[in-house]
């Protein structure tokens, strides 16, 4: 029935102006004054008058062939309306699929959100101030409004999609994200959207947050890289903080990104096939990073059998390849110019 009406009012139209025109030259075609007596000349009437142009060189004289008139010119109000009306209704349609995330995305590299609330966005704080770029995907409308307050659109992207849609993922370029962060309140929905999500963008690593520890085996199955509960975190922060409080405050103000520059932070570097560091020893690459960028070497990350395996305090006789990452700790002002010296943004990369 819907596909009918469209034709049913063309129809409707074309006869109206079929009508309209043919009694115009009834009215007018045998007066002598009338300047309308061919159907081109009551065809162009009729054209200025609902376009409003109104030339002027063309008007009925008639009683009738000025009802007519009247007609044409109400109808060119409604005409006007429906053109305004139409036009306006697109503009606000594609407005709306801007804010809504329908034109997509073109951010590389970047930190997929799937899930938000509380939990999320004090994760998302911790990610955005460490520069990388966010891609948002929430089943709320209202979130996205208070997320834009919250974050520049320059690196965070929001997109308003219900979470069993994995094809509108192309829109926040799943494939070329670095790190998927899946926040649910439920881990069945979360085990199901790993598999989901995996079977079609494998590409990026996998962070899940869970509510049961039991299950963290399950998702490690599942592809996930890293699972966190949180009543893990917050037991071994509890304990420390009961027997050694201040090794607790410096392990929370070390996780936190640092976003002054008498803050200090951990943060890693890939090493590129460039870096002065690269296939340099660890004592080495420890000494100088002290003495000349103010960082202390943590940690390095390596590649073996296709798994990252952290190497806690490297020793001396390790050799820093390039595709490894240096975890390290600084403060804000010196991690500015380890950017700049690493040619790369902290943290993972696809």
């Amino acid at each position: 029935m819907n596909i009918k009406k469209p034709y049913l009012f063309t129809a409707a139209a074309l006869l109206f102006v079929i009508i309209c025109n043919v009694l115009l030259l009834h009215f007018e075609a045998s007066h002598p004054d009338s300047s309308i007596k061919t159907p081109g000349e009551s065809i162009w009437y009729m054209i200025v008058t609902l376009t409003t142009v109104g030339y002027g060189d063309y008007f009925p004289v008639t009683a009738g062939g000025r009802a007519i008139g009247y007609i044409f010119v109400f109808s060119s109000l409604g005409i006007l309306g429906f053109l305004f009306s139409t036009i306006s209704n697109k503009i606000y349609k594609m407005l709306e699929e801007k804010k809504l995330g329908y034109h997509g995305t073109d951010f590389n590299d970047h930190i997929l959100f799937v899930g938000w609330g509380d939990f999320s966005r004090l994760v998302a704080d911790e990610v955005y101030h460490s520069h990388k770029k966010l891609a948002i995907i929430t089943n709320k409308k209202e979130d996205i409004d208070l997320i834009y307050a919250k974050y520049s659109k320059d690196q965070v992207f929001v997109l308003f999609n219900e979470f069993n849609n994995f094809e509108n993922l192309k829109k926040v370029n799943a494939n070329e994200a670095a790190t998927l962060f899946i926040s649910f309140d439920d881990d069945t929905e979360s085990l199901l959207y790993v598999i989901n999500f995996k079977k079609l963008y494998p590409k990026p690593e996998i962070v899940v947050s869970l509510q049961k520890l039991q299950l963290k085996e399950t998702f490690k199955a599942a592809g996930v890289t890293y699972v966190i509960t949180k009543n893990e975190i917050a037991s071994k922060l509890v304990a420390s903080y009961i027997f050694e409080p201040d090794v607790a405050d410096m392990n929370l103000d070390l996780i936190s990104s640092s976003r002054k520059e008498d803050d200090f932070d951990i943060q890693e570097y890939l090493v590129l096939n460039s870096n002065p560091f690269a296939n340099k020893d660890c004592e080495f690459v420890f000494h100088e990073l002290k003495s000349s960028h103010d960082a202390v070497l943590l940690g390095l990350s390596k590649m073996k059998d296709n798994k990252r395996v952290l190497i806690k305090n490297p020793p001396s006789g390790i050799s820093v390849e390039p595709g490894d990452y240096l975890i390290l700790m600084s403060n804000g002002l010196a991690k500015n110019k380890l950017r700049n010296f690493f040619s790369v943004d902290e943290g993972r990369h696809a």
